[in-house]
């Protein structure tokens, strides 16, 4: 899943002849508190916040007159789901600017849009058991983790590593398709992997997807 795939049509660009009034109105109008920024018809020139907007004296004033810092953070139109995350959390945003190779401007991603995405990517709302384990990073291989899987009539529908490099271990996050993991949790036990959780009852799932959809109607207020 690659940017343009998730990008969000509802939030608009500003431009460089736009008034510091009219980003602000824009920014309360979609509930966001952070906008790209054109040059012309279709040239990211940067990103503005609305903090840096309110500290300006004259906002009646375009907003290439303004005397800020400007940033310009982006991912371009090949860029993965996680790359766009990555860039969030680097740049400190909740919007990410979609360009292509001549900065020509596509769009933006949003929080919103590209939890949704992730959701659907990493199977949260699909019913199956979630084990949490840990091995040493020496010891880890993935075939021997799918192996043990597939030993169990299971299939693996998304897993998350955690490297500490602090204890030389690596901890696994696996989302299986089914739940019944009873005989799986003892191979893994058996294997020496120490199983340090495992979540798989019909209760949790329903929990589970009540927090993704309540988290959903909480981003689209």
């Amino acid at each position: 899943m690659i940017a343009p795939e998730l990008i969000s049509d509802t939030i608009p660009p500003l431009h460089l002849d736009d008034s510091g009034e009219h980003a602000l109105m824009l920014m309360q109008e979609y509930n966001v508190s952070q906008l790209p920024v054109l040059d012309g018809a279709n040239k990211y020139s940067g990103f503005i916040t609305m903090e840096e907007i309110i500290h300006i004296k004259h906002l009646s004033n375009s907003l290439k007159t303004f005397q800020i810092q400007w940033r310009a953070p982006f991912v371009l139109n090949t860029a993965h789901i996680f790359d766009v995350m990555r860039a969030a959390v680097d740049f400190n945003i909740k919007i990410v600017p979609v360009v292509d190779e001549n900065s020509e401007y596509i769009g933006v991603v949003s929080a919103e849009s590209c939890l949704r995405a992730f959701a659907l990517l990493n199977s949260v709302k699909d019913a199956g058991a979630t084990i949490e384990v840990e091995i040493p990073l020496q010891d880890y291989t993935l075939s021997e983790v799918a192996r043990i899987a597939e030993d169990n009539n299971a299939n693996i529908l998304c897993l998350y590593t955690n490297i500490k490099q602090e204890t030389a271990t690596v901890e696994l996050t696996i989302k299986l398709n089914t739940t019944d993991v009873a005989g799986m949790v003892a191979s893994f036990e058996r294997f020496e992997y120490v199983v340090k959780g495992v979540y798989n009852d019909v209760k949790f799932t329903e929990e589970l997807k009540d927090r993704y959809d309540a988290l959903m109607r909480y981003l689209n207020v």
